[in-house]
């Protein structure tokens, strides 16, 4: 048993390419530092035992010799280092806003393992690096919505082995509660929610059921039935997931202030962008080819004053009706109380 801990811990040790390889002493002296006594011969004589069954390699034109694992070796083994600790939180940290619990709670050895690396070096300069790197969403970002773990697993294996769903589900736009089969083909993390693409009873189109809106769920009796012609990734192209108005593209023409001019300038509306001077120098030119769907005229309408459509000019006078309907609310709605 000492002798698979020990294999352990020295696999854990050893870096993947094209990280810097470990010395055979620096991995002698961390063993070291965990309790185990071994001879350098002997961990040698490990190293070789590892390699003949895991991609590890030795640099032997180097000195020190260094090992380190291939670099397409995709095994839970292999070290932990400053970038790839600080990467693992980070991207926690992002998915807390986007992803459901239950899925994020399969990430926790990761994440453990990552905030152990960090913690074991309290005395070096690791310690301050999760208050010097931070993730700041572009946007408000919602609360996920909660989702049941037994629903969420019990989803995921009808989606994998291919079984109907038995399902109780309050439908947002009916108001009401509904029972019937479920035919799940594929899962989509939105913004703040998690959908369940499927058909339902002996329907064949395929809708979008927000998983935290079963009150209930378990595997069907019932035959499954396959949709051959359904592709996840056609059905996102499609833009059906964002809410689209029509498959024609937007042929954007703006006036944008020098602000959004240079951030559009870093992290572009689409491939297409061109982005001209004017006569103005606080005011630019932007014309896109963007697709026409909601999250178009979401950003475009969250841009405030900083961008004035001027083509398409159905477009214009849609935001300029969205943004009137919103000042005459605001001044109907004024003398209104909270009970």
């Amino acid at each position: 048993m000492d002798s698979i801990i020990r294999y352990i811990s020295i696999l854990e040790l050893i870096p993947i390419e094209p990280k810097l390889g470990i010395s055979t002493t620096d991995i002698l002296e961390k063993l070291e530092e965990k309790g185990f006594l071994v001879s350098l011969r002997n961990l040698q004589r490990d190293l070789v035992a590892l390699a003949k069954h895991y991609p590890i390699t030795c640099n032997d034109k180097v000195r020190p010799h260094r090992w380190c694992f291939a670099s397409d070796y995709q095994g839970s083994f292999a070290a932990m280092d400053a970038s790839s600790a600080v990467s693992t939180i980070l991207v926690n940290e992002y998915l807390l806003g986007i992803m459901p619990v239950p899925l994020l709670s399969q990430l926790s050895p990761q994440l453990n393992r990552a905030k152990s690396f960090i913690q074991s070096h309290s005395d070096s300069t690791y310690v301050n690096w999760l208050e010097k790197v931070k993730i700041v969403p572009d946007g408000k970002v919602l609360v996920p919505a909660y989702i049941d773990p037994k629903i969420w697993f019990t989803v995921c294996e009808a989606i994998m082995s291919n079984k109907a769903l038995d399902v109780i589900y309050t439908s947002h736009a009916k108001d009401k509660i509904q029972s019937f089969i479920l035919h799940p083909y594929g899962l989509m993390i939105r913004k703040s929610a998690t959908y369940v693409l499927g058909s339902y009873n002996d329907y064949d189109d395929v809708r979008q059921y927000a998983l935290h809106r079963f009150t209930s769920l378990k595997l069907s009796s019932s035959d499954f039935r396959p949709n051959i012609s359904f592709s996840l990734q056609r059905y996102i192209d499609a833009g059906e997931s964002g809410v689209k108005y029509s498959d024609e593209s937007i042929h954007l023409v703006a006036l944008i202030n020098r602000s959004l001019a240079k951030r559009l300038g870093e992290t572009k509306l689409s491939a297409t962008q061109a982005i001209l001077e004017t006569e103005s120098k606080e005011w630019f030119l932007l014309r896109a080819v963007i697709p026409d769907d909601r999250d178009t005229r979401s950003w475009l309408l969250g841009q405030g004053a900083s961008v004035i459509v001027r083509e398409p000019i159905s477009l214009r006078e849609e935001l300029l009706k969205e943004v009137a309907s919103i000042a005459e609310l605001s001044e109907s709605l004024r003398g209104l109380k909270h009970i």
